[in-house]
This record gives C-alpha cells, structure tokens and sequence, in this order.
C-alpha cells in the first residue's frame, strides 16, 4: 500500500473511531452521533485525506461541490441504516430465518441487512467519488462492494467470541470506514491532475 492510501486508511480509521466512540455514549449525542454523524465524519476523512496528501489536485470539486459531498455522505449513511433495519427486519418473514434478539447475536437477518447496507453504501460512496473527480468508476463500485462483504465477514469474526458493542460496531465502523476511504483515495490519485488537463487545452502562442 502506498503511502497516500495509507493516509486515507489512517483518517478514514479515525473518523470511524469517532464514530463508534460518539455512537458509545448513552446521551443523546450518542444517539445523534451514530444516526447521523458517520456519513459526515466519513466526508472529513476524505477530506482530510485530500488535504494532507494534495490530491485537490486531480479533482475539480469547488466548495459547492463540497458541500454537495457532504449532504451525499450523510444522506448515503442515513439510508444505507434504514437499508439495513428494513432487510433485517423483514428478513424473518421474507426467508423464514431466525430473527436475532439483539444485532449483536449477528444471525442471518443482521448477515442480510448488512449486506443491503454495504450495497446502498457502495453506491453512494461511489457517487461521491463521481462528484469529486467527474468520472463514473464501475471498478470502483465493485471494490467498495468488496470492501464491504470483507469488512462485514472480519467483524462477524471478531464478533464470535465477545458478542459486544465494540466487537460489532467497535469493528464495523473504523474498519469500513478506512477501508472504504482508502478506496476513495486511491481512485483520486488515480485521476489526472487538473492543472495538466488545463495546460493541455490552453491555446499556444
């Protein structure tokens, strides 16, 4: 892994951190934090990862179009949780399956809904990604749908022996996020720069 990439792993890591820790606290910032505050923290995390390594660069967002990836972020983690609760929910009735007591039983129906989730989540961030760079990446949406069956099975794993708050989401969060940020990155930095793309079209003497 590059050093770049693994700048964007490190920040997506720690606005997961973040998240999992707000997400910890039984307040209402707790409640907010986890509801609403990963896809922004998610947002930085890319943003930050942008800054640190100069890949504003490669892409041609101005603030509108920030401000356009935030409200994406947000809204792509809003509905992938409603993706999940819906298909884990239902899930019991539509394939028969032993419905779990508590998400961290983590049976078929959390296995299900997570899956609904990551697919939602793939396709937003991937929309983010285009809104960025100006390039629709199907490649893109392929790894990050990768990215998220892998980090569902590591946290189902990490899950087995302590059946807990931070061995689910204490997982699921940080490690989806840096993954996922790291994805992101990689595919920045894998765009032209724009100053090369404006030189190239500028009229010559």
């Amino acid at each position: 892994m590059k050093r770049r990439q693994v700048i964007f792993f490190v920040t997506g890591l720690i606005a997961g951190l973040i998240s999992v820790t707000l997400g910890s606290l039984e307040s209402l910032i707790g409640i907010l934090g986890l509801a609403y505050g990963v896809g922004p923290l998610f947002f930085f995390a890319v943003l930050g990862g942008i800054v640190i390594t100069g890949a504003w660069r490669r892409i041609q967002a101005d603030l509108l179009r920030y401000l356009a990836g935030m409200v994406l972020c947000t809204i792509t983690y809003v509905v992938s949780m409603f993706t999940f609760f819906a298909v884990g929910g239902f899930s019991p009735n539509w394939f028969g399956v032993r419905p779990s007591a508590n998400i961290i039983d983590f049976r078929v129906d959390v296995w299900l809904g997570l899956v609904a989730a990551g697919i939602v989540g793939a396709s937003g961030i991937t929309l983010f990604t285009f809104l960025l760079t100006g390039k629709w990446s199907y490649s893109l949406l392929r790894r990050l749908m990768l990215a998220g069956f892998l980090t569902i099975l590591v946290t189902f794993m990490a899950n087995l022996p302590f059946h807990n708050y931070w061995s689910f989401l204490g997982v699921l969060l940080p490690l989806g996020s840096a993954i996922c940020s790291c994805l992101v990155g990689a595919q920045i930095w894998q765009h032209p720069e724009v100053t090369r793309q404006v030189a190239a079209t500028a009229p010559t003497a």
